[in-house]
């Protein structure tokens, strides 16, 4: 595990700036989101989280929670492939999140953390298509006042 949170930290310390200097080259309209944009990030960092979870854990739901969820996460996925401009962009931030979602769990023991995200995993073991893309709606609506909307 703490080699893990070490390989995150070292890739998160190279892509992040490479990823501040995509966005500042993309200028404001890159800054700001859509609707779909947010209910798509909202979707990606929770399927982040479980991943990040379920590996600490030695568990199969993450593995799972993708196969049953295919068609929206791809769905998701290419809306911030064009809400970033690209897929090299979006790899960039997706990678930027995953290493962030592995330092939140930074020094914790394993078991802790299976404990402390436990709902998390329990939630995602229900999510079919259909109640994913409701539970990544109401997350973006619950985050939507964070983020800067574009206009029209």
């Amino acid at each position: 595990m703490k080699r893990l949170m070490v390989a995150a930290a070292l890739v998160a310390a190279v892509m992040q700036p490479a990823w501040a200097a995509g966005a500042k080259s993309r200028g404001a309209k890159a800054n700001c989101y859509s609707p779909a944009a947010i209910e798509a990030e909202q979707a990606i960092r929770f399927m982040t989280d479980v991943m990040v979870v379920s590996s600490a854990c030695q568990d199969t739901i993450y593995a799972e929670f993708r196969l049953r969820n295919r068609e929206p996460i791809l769905a998701y996925q290419k809306a911030l492939i064009t809400h970033f401009h690209g897929t090299k962009n979006f790899d960039a931030w997706n990678t930027t999140l995953a290493n962030q979602a592995s330092q939140k769990h930074a020094g914790l023991p394993t078991a802790q953390i299976c404990e402390k995200d436990a709902e998390m995993m329990k939630t995602a073991k229900t999510l079919d298509p259909q109640s994913f893309r409701k539970y990544a709606a109401a997350q973006a609506q619950a985050a939507g006042a964070q983020y800067a909307k574009c206009s029209k």
